[in-house]
């Protein structure tokens, strides 16, 4: 007998918000999986911020309903229900006249937790986001760059070890290149990986980096919700399909694998101590791993070389 699928971790039915007689969110219902990243992507205006924060009742709907772990999230106090959920904006919100490490321990002492617990927790965090407490954790905001105040609102969202975590433009305001390092960061941290997250970005390449799955909205409405592979090469409209075409080529080395690609790969290739790389690993993953070197690998469990070359060339027959 089959085991009896989990209740997902959000449930959101038949949503609505309006703003006099303008429509923001119009009926919307879609679930969220235990564990999921989920981000929200569309035009400026299209609602998705505003759908963020009805999550956590900074914006109360005005119909429909949100349910958190089974629970709805309107039978809890909105402050009781935000300590419970973890929140990263873009503007970071650190508290000025706080330090980092106060920053970071605000909400478990809010929850009550041990002192000792808490100063526990926050060096941890500070460690695995590259910011060493010794160093950092008697800093004021105003003395960090963007990129280390962004790195300090993630870890303040994850103190007190929340199940949901929603980002709302998290890396928005950093230069391109900081942009790049604090996403890695993001991805690579393990206290991510059992998190349920929802996302908000108006940048595509990064909604395809980091989703599970992606819902996109136009006009309040859902256009199309699934895995990021899905939008690209089945679009459900017109609509889904323009948005995505001015991108489609960066997008494509983003969802293709390795294992698309092999079929058209090389039959022969390194010696078997060469470093590999899993069939999971999408193109665009690959040349960043053949970037930083070395400069050659052989695909997992086989002699197939794989080189910069060799990719984009087997990528470019994979597409027709």
């Amino acid at each position: 007998m089959p085991a009896p699928t989990p209740p997902p971790a959000l449930r959101v039915a038949h949503l609505t918000k309006r703003y006099g007689a303008q429509v923001i969110l119009d009926d919307l219902s879609f679930e969220v999986a235990e564990g999921e990243t989920l981000v929200l992507l569309g035009p400026s205006g299209c609602g998705k911020t505003t759908l963020l924060k009805t999550l956590n009742r900074l914006i109360e709907p005005d119909g429909g309903t949100i349910e958190l772990n089974g629970q709805d999230v309107r039978q809890q106090r909105p402050e009781t229900l935000r300590r419970g959920i973890g929140y990263v904006i873009q503007q970071v919100g650190l508290l000025p006249h706080l330090t980092v490490a106060q920053n970071v321990g605000l909400v478990p002492g809010l929850l009550g937790r041990p002192p000792a617990e808490t100063a526990a927790r926050t060096t941890a965090l500070l460690e695995r986001l590259h910011l060493p407490a010794a160093r950092f954790g008697s800093l004021l905001p105003a003395q960090l760059s963007g990129g280390q105040a962004q790195r300090v609102g993630l870890a303040r969202a994850l103190a007190a070890d929340p199940p949901v975590i929603l980002l709302d433009e998290p890396f928005g305001a950093l230069d391109p290149i900081t942009r790049a390092a604090v996403r890695r960061d993001f991805r690579e941290l393990d206290e991510l990986r059992r998190k349920t997250m929802v996302l908000v970005t108006h940048d595509v390449p990064e909604a395809f980096e980091l989703a599970d799955r992606i819902l996109l909205l136009n006009e309040g409405r859902i256009q199309q919700l699934g895995p990021p592979r899905e939008l690209l090469r089945q679009p459900a409209s017109g609509f889904v399909r323009r948005f995505f075409e001015a991108e489609r080529l960066g997008l494509e080395l983003r969802v293709t694998t390795l294992a698309d690609i092999q079929p058209y790969l090389p039959a022969t290739g390194p010696a078997p101590a060469a470093p590999t790389l899993p069939l999971t690993t999408s193109v665009h993953e690959a040349l960043a791993a053949l970037a930083a070197g070395p400069a050659e690998r052989r695909l997992a469990d086989t002699t197939i070389p794989l080189t910069r070359e060799t990719l984009l060339v087997a990528f470019g027959r994979s597409l027709g």
